[in-house]
């Protein structure tokens, strides 16, 4: 838990500082990028700055190619035995989001928001990849996994389940009719197909906050839980409420989350290919930035 919420301080650190520096480097080039595309040549000065091959527009975009190579080290330690014991896979995909959010920021920024040919391709071919990466993101926190990050078999999952129950039972005293409306909150879905499986997930994760919120309210004041034991009570029924509803959705968010790497792979590789490419065509033009 201490090394998750250390993990969640240095992103959210990271990302007031690339928030800031894109702040104030929209406010300096702002002149620069509202300027026509095909006029910004006459802003000789403004260009040698901002410019794809300008001092600071080319800086920014070895930042971005530094963080697209980034990206892969997520990849290694998924894929790399003898890395598997190298922190939690979970801490590992939250840096690997947050490359691949900011990556294309900062490209966009790099070319001026200019996207032409194989660049400009390129440049949406990340956009997609991106926005691809956050429904992936939900699709895979909702698959049941160990704390190693690896997905929990269906009896590891029932397990876990029963565990929360006992937890309820004995730890609390809640009664057996009580459990049973609380399992009743979590409705069947046998035989709906995939889509219809996908909508009720996202329906039960706008609602689960206010079924909780009820049940919290009716257990805290039927069962006297106290202060003391209130987060660990409120932590277990939680658990509880999202494992069911994640099980009876499971095998549809799998294949739909098998399919999505299916379609999220290539597309990362094609960008890897073209963006080498493209450092290389670069530096044998002679566009070296500083070095």
């Amino acid at each position: 838990m201490i090394r998750a919420k250390f993990h969640n301080y240095i992103i959210i650190l990271l990302s007031l500082l690339i928030l800031t520096f894109l702040v104030l480097y929209s406010i300096q080039s702002l002149g620069y990028l509202n300027t026509p595309v095909e006029e910004r040549y006459l802003l000789k000065d403004q260009d040698a700055l901002y410019g794809p091959s300008g001092l600071y527009g080319h800086g920014v975009g070895f930042l971005a190619a530094f963080l697209m190579f980034l990206l892969w080290f997520y990849i290694i330690r998924k894929h790399w035995k003898r890395l598997r014991g190298v922190g939690r896979l979970s801490q590992w995909l939250k840096y690997h989001m947050w490359f691949g959010i900011v990556a294309p920021l900062l490209a966009g920024y790099h070319a001026a928001f200019k996207f032409e040919g194989l660049i400009g391709v390129m440049y949406w071919a990340m956009i997609a990849v991106m926005l691809s990466g956050i429904v992936g993101r939900y699709l895979y926190g909702h698959i049941p996994r160990r704390r190693d990050g690896h997905e929990m078999s269906m009896k590891q999952i029932n397990t876990e389940r029963a565990s929360k129950l006992r937890s309820l039972q004995m730890e609390f005293g809640i009664s057996p009719d009580d459990i049973k409306k609380f399992q009743g909150l979590t409705p069947q879905l046998d035989g709906i197909g995939t889509l219809l499986s996908l909508y009720h997930l996202a329906v039960f994760d706008v609602k689960r906050r206010y079924q909780l919120n009820q049940i919290l309210k009716d257990f805290e004041t039927r069962y006297g839980v106290s202060q003391q034991n209130l987060i660990f009570f409120k932590e277990t029924v939680e658990k509880q409420l999202v494992m069911s509803q994640r099980v009876i959705v499971l095998d549809a968010v799998s294949k739909v989350f098998h399919w999505w790497h299916v379609i999220h792979k290539p597309f990362a590789y094609a960008i890897f290919i073209v963006l080498t490419l493209h450092i290389i065509l670069t530096i044998s033009f002679g566009f070296t930035w500083i070095f």
